[in-house]
């Protein structure tokens, strides 16, 4: 029962695992990077993420291919034959003259103009270059976009939106109080006034890389004053298109841009993961130099760029604009909005959050079920099997049927699932063999106690036969009128009742560093002290048999449940020297006691019934108790006696567990004692006086009946001269 509960425990906690972490991949982005949470769940993404990246990579179309966007690449080739750093702005103008008479559509700068160009003979070539863009826009459906950064120090933004960028302003649809995160417009990279005034196009320019460095998500769009800005792509995707895309955020985690090719969810940071459609090998590059070197009239570069957005960005390794994507470790970053354009003209975005979520959860519950059902049948080869075919196919289902509908799919945690129920399942199974062999050695080693199976395994010199004098606590317990019991019920019920009895009372005797010597039928015995020292062992003694006691009416009760009868015992403990070791032969043995002590102790439990009392323990007992551990207890004296087979007298002492009649009355135990002092002083009517009041208070106290008709005897028939207040008892019990 216990491995059954423990197995589906562990299922039950892997599938929550998992689903939680489904949850944080989906949402780990949009908490704050100083977020505790964001600290400790920052492994679902690491996990999810680079298995999104393998299957990305794995359903490129390595043919595939977009003339609509060119590069014009600031490559190696043009930094060595111009041989100026940054490029020099004549070189931009007649750069845009050529596009313009190449037939070029936009021209998405991805190049700061954030400084003015040093003059040349008393004349600025910022006003060459701003007029070359007045003039290329003079045709209506060209433009040309520079680029502009946001910012979050105070000392680098513009505390109000420049008037030009009322321009821009995107159209918004908002349910009130609902934003994305605001950001500010950087003054650091911001356009020269004379290029701002030509009319050109101002987008934003931003990427920020995931946590792990790789960049996977693309900032569309900004809120600047509860404003919307758009942002480089996306601007080149309005001009070439004339499309005019709408931001809307009527629900609250709902962020999304409406365009004529579809829908694109956002996060609460204008964000949304791109869909790569490839790299280097996906669109054409022409070398800037190439471009400035060649005709005018050129058919081959008019072919190249008529009607086309034209991108110009730095694909040099100097320029150090090279970034860690999932489909190369070292793009270059213009790619990056090359893609992102390429998903707004196709309309390949990922579907609404809550499809790809809804994906994950039956995918993840379909597969842990699938594994949970196939391993019920317990064959570890169809086992391995379903775990190897459950993962492949949903690897394959998501890779090349999910993925390229724009699902995106939390696919780890998923495969995570089925692979850990299995591993956890087998690690069980293992368990169980395992466990199994280990019982049938703990089967021989159940016959002495855990405590002399570690010994011996520790000091085999130990194991021989012989035994050492110490000093120990013995105790004996036995159940009431077992032999009653044992008629009425069958041997397989009272093998059942004993077995529930003795595991609870043996639980206890181990738990208070007690050793367990023998079941003898229904009775128990054990003892403190050995075979490794106990400190106070007597009172450690004493302590369990309270604990036994206290533990039968729970016990009763669940006999009572069962049908059975409920059991009462008894118990006697003496405290002294005995022999202990291995006794019996060389090669057959078993660790005990021996000794006049461990018979002392047997005759007390005997003497229980006699005594009407639960617990019996002897004078030593009592004596080997510390004083401030003594007072825990409290008891009362029985008697002194001479027991069958010793010739010296000891005294019995009867100790009260919390549920006793006279646990509580203190002043009663005391009077009592009073009175069995007159008894032993043969003033046995002071005695009886005494007797008689607190039988009359607890009639059913055997004890206080049995001295008070003693008392009373031996006013009629007093006792012999020599009588030492002794009661010899002629039998065992």
């Amino acid at each position: 029962m216990l491995v059954k509960l423990i197995k589906y425990s562990g299922i039950v906690f892997i599938f929550f695992f998992s689903a939680f972490s489904i949850f944080m991949a989906l949402t780990e982005r949009e908490l704050h990077p100083s977020s505790e949470l964001k600290k400790w769940t920052a492994y679902t993404s690491f996990f999810e993420d680079r298995f999104y990246d393998l299957r990305m990579k794995l359903t490129l179309d390595p043919e595939g291919f977009d003339d609509r966007l060119v590069l014009a690449a600031i490559d190696d080739y043009s930094l060595s034959n111009i041989a100026v750093w940054p490029l020099p702005r004549t070189v931009w103008t007649n750069f845009i003259h050529k596009m313009d008479g190449y037939g070029a559509k936009v021209i998405p700068f991805d190049v700061f103009f954030s400084e003015p160009a040093l003059a040349c003979e008393g004349q600025s070539p910022d006003g060459g270059f701003a007029d070359a863009i007045t003039q290329f826009q003079m045709t209506p459906t060209n433009k040309v976009i520079l680029p502009y950064a946001l910012r979050s120090s105070i000392d680098d933004f513009f505390p109000e939106i420049p008037e030009v960028m009322y321009n821009f302003v995107m159209d918004a649809k908002q349910s009130e109080g609902l934003n994305l995160v605001p950001t500010h417009i950087g003054k650091r990279v911001f356009p020269i006034q004379q290029l701002v005034d030509s009319g050109a196009g101002l987008a934003i320019i931003e990427a920020s890389e995931d946590p792990d460095g790789i960049f996977r998500h693309y900032k569309l769009l900004a809120n600047v004053d509860d404003l919307y800005f758009p942002s480089y792509s996306l601007m080149a995707y309005e001009a070439f298109t004339g499309d005019r895309p709408v931001f809307e955020m009527t629900n609250l985690g709902d962020p999304k841009v409406t365009v004529s090719t579809g829908t694109l969810s956002l996060n609460i940071r204008g964000e949304t993961k791109i869909r790569w459609f490839g790299g280097v090998n996906q669109f054409p590059q022409v070398s800037i130099y190439d471009i400035l070197q060649a005709d005018p009239e050129d058919p081959v570069m008019r072919e190249k760029f008529s009607g086309k957005i034209v991108y110009v960005g730095s694909t040099a390794y100097g320029a150090h604009d090279l970034r860690h994507t999932p489909i190369d470790p070292m793009l270059p970053g213009i790619y990056f909005h090359m893609n992102m354009t390429k998903m707004l003209l196709d309309g390949r975005f990922f579907k609404p959050l809550g499809e790809s979520t809804l994906y994950s959860w039956l995918m993840l519950l379909g597969g842990t079920l699938l594994i949970i059902l196939v391993m019920y049948f317990n064959n570890a080869i169809l086992d391995l099997f379903a775990v190897v075919t459950i993962t492949s196919g949903l690897f394959l289902f998501d890779s090349y049927v999910l993925l390229p509908k724009g699902y995106e799919i939390k696919l780890f945690f998923c495969l995570f699932s089925v692979i850990a129920t299995y591993s956890w399942e087998t690690f069980l199974n293992f368990y169980s063999a395992n466990k199994d062999k280990a019982k049938i050695r703990g089967t021989f080693s159940s016959f002495v106690a855990p405590a002399i199976v570690d010994q011996m395994l520790a000091n085999p010199e130990l194991v021989k036969v012989g035994g050492e004098r110490k000093n120990i606590t013995v105790f004996f317990s036995d159940v009431r009128d077992f032999t009653t019991i044992s008629e009425k019920l069958t041997p397989e019920e009272l093998s059942n009742l004993l077995n529930q009895y003795m595991g609870v009372m043996t639980d206890l005797i181990f738990a208070n560093y007690g050793t367990l010597d023998k079941y003898i039928g229904d009775a128990i015995v054990a003892y403190w002290g050995a075979p490794v020292d106990v400190p106070n062992h007597a009172y450690h003694g004493v302590k369990t048999a309270i604990k036994m006691v206290e533990a039968l009416p729970a016990l009763n009760e669940k006999f009572r449940a069962q049908g059975f009868p409920e059991l009462e015992h008894g118990m006697g403990l003496n405290t002294g020297d005995c022999s202990v070791g291995n006794m019996g032969s060389d090669k057959i043995f078993s660790y005990t006691a021996l000794g006049d002590n461990m018979n002392l102790g047997a005759r007390a439990e005997s003497l229980c019934k006699f005594y009407g009392v639960e617990i019996n323990i002897t004078e030593f007992t009592l004596a080997a108790i510390p004083p401030e551990l003594l007072v825990e207890f409290r008891y009362r004296i029985l008697d002194k006696v001479r027991v069958k087979g010793k010739a010296q007298a000891v005294s019995l002492f009867e100790v009260f567990h919390t549920t006793h009649p006279l646990y509580q009355a203190v002043d009663e135990v005391k009077e009592y004692m009073r009175a069995f002092d007159l008894y032993q002083q043969q003033q046995f009517v002071a005695a009886a006086r005494v007797f008689e009041e607190l039988h009359e208070k607890f009639p059913k106290d055997k004890c206080f009946k049995r001295m008070l008709e003693t008392c009373q005897d031996y006013i009629k028939f007093p006792p012999p001269p020599d009588w030492d207040g002794v009661f010899t008892h002629t039998s065992k019990g």
